[in-house]
């Protein structure tokens, strides 16, 4: 038991070393240029560091939204909070064709080089799947699914 637990704690204290939460004073300008340019309206923003870039976790008219953002200023991907009726009918006909066991929990609309992604979490008996979906319903396994 004291291995399990010294595992799990090992294992917390990477998945907290991948993500440093960042003060707003230690954002440079043009992150947060970037981000006002893009999204005026934020509200509710928290900071994070992932390497070199930047994210910023926040809120438009009450829907969750993030956004990767370099050094520089340049928004690398975005992403925000859909209902199902925003998924393409290709994704929800691959779901119900290839998962139809699982229940659909989570939706995000993921932005990358100017292409969309359907990021989406599906449940059954206490266990997550993450998948990511281009908008014609194909599973894609280049792009990570961005938690």
């Amino acid at each position: 038991m004291k291995i399990l637990v010294g595992f799990v704690l090992a294992g917390a204290s990477v998945i907290a070393a991948q993500a440093q939460d960042v003060d707003s004073k230690d954002v440079p300008a043009a992150v947060k240029t970037a981000l006002m340019q893009k999204y005026a309206n934020a509200t509710d923003l928290e900071w994070e560091k992932h390497g070199n870039n930047y994210e910023a976790d926040f809120d438009v008219d009450r829907i969750d939204h993030a956004a990767m953002i370099d050094p520089s200023g340049k928004v690398l991907m975005t992403r925000r909070d859909i209902m199902k009726n925003d998924l393409p009918p290709a994704i929800t006909s691959a779901i119900a064709q290839q998962y139809k066991s699982m229940r659909l929990d989570d939706m995000e609309l993921v932005e990358k080089d100017g292409k969309k992604y359907y990021q989406v979490e599906l449940d059954q008996q206490g266990q997550d799947k993450k998948i990511v979906f281009s908008a014609d319903g194909k599973e894609v396994t280049t792009l990570a699914y961005w938690d």
